[in-house]
């Protein structure tokens, strides 16, 4: 069946320390936002792919024990000992343009991982530890430096997510006039695993091939990390964007479409 052969992309993952059983924990949290200004309308016409506007995203996170829930000795003498985990995932994303502001737009499950315990059970000792999650989400665009990027909205049934980057110094898209039609011809800048950078802008094209339960689908070559990559038309306008890969075939990608797209930065603008 297509649901068993469906997985989602979950960004590319380099544990640093592995010292423990603590399940992966990442976290990111809203805060109020400015988003960057712009006036005038990016480039309405582009010969070249837009790689000024892709960044990578990186989230670091710093997971430790909190606290014993509940307090008990054995508790106690197991997170005395127990150091940090430290662990980093990568997405795609890139700066769009809407009404005036300017949003780096990726995937919500690159923003956060809700579906991860807040806790973990060490089944052994017979305790259960509260976990301390903090994590740090950054962009790195075509200069090459990392810049701080807040969550400023999130929508887990589009799987999309707005960034705020106040030093983001890069170019952008915008949304195109309207939805492409299957066999349009269709493009993404992504980061698969983490390969993408200063110096590094991977471009992959396909074919707009229509939508099934409301999940659009784009002959875009689609591996972990390339979460939160803009799907691009002829002109380089956004029309989606991927979250999922179909895992018989790496070469079909499934995301988002024009309408989510559209809504979404609307939800983020009004």
């Amino acid at each position: 069946m297509i649901k068993n052969t469906i997985m989602r992309i979950y960004p590319y993952f380099a544990v640093v320390i592995a010292v423990s059983l603590i399940s992966l924990v990442i976290i990111a949290s809203c805060s109020p936002y400015k988003a960057l200004e712009v006036k005038e309308a990016p480039h309405t016409y582009r010969t070249e792919p837009p790689a000024d506007a892709f960044v990578l995203i990186g989230v670091n996170t710093s997971i430790s024990a909190d606290s014993c829930d509940p307090p008990s000795e054995n508790c106690l003498s197991v997170i005395e000992d127990l150091p940090a985990i430290r662990t980093k995932k990568t997405g795609s994303g890139m700066a769009i343009w809407h009404e005036g502001k300017v949003h780096v737009v990726t995937a919500e499950h690159v923003c956060s991982d809700s579906d991860e315990p807040s806790h973990f059970n060490y089944a052994e000792k017979d305790v259960r530890i509260k976990l301390n999650v903090k994590s740090d989400l950054h962009v790195v665009g075509i200069d090459g430096i990392a810049r701080k990027a807040t969550i400023v909205s999130m929508n887990k049934d589009m799987d999309l997510c707005a960034l705020d980057v106040p030093e983001f110094s890069g170019g952008s898209v915008s949304l195109a006039v309207g939805p492409p039609t299957i066999g349009d011809k269709v493009y993404a800048i992504a980061a698969p695993y983490g390969l993408g950078g200063e110096t590094l802008s991977l471009v992959f094209d396909g074919y707009y091939s229509g939508n099934r339960d409301s999940k659009h689908y784009y002959t875009i070559p689609t591996r972990p990390g390339s979460s939160g990559a803009i799907v691009l038309n002829s002109n380089w306008r956004a029309i989606g964007s991927l979250h999922t890969a179909f895992v018989p075939l790496e070469s079909i990608g499934i995301g988002a479409g024009w309408s989510d797209l559209k809504l979404f930065l609307e939800s983020i603008t009004h």
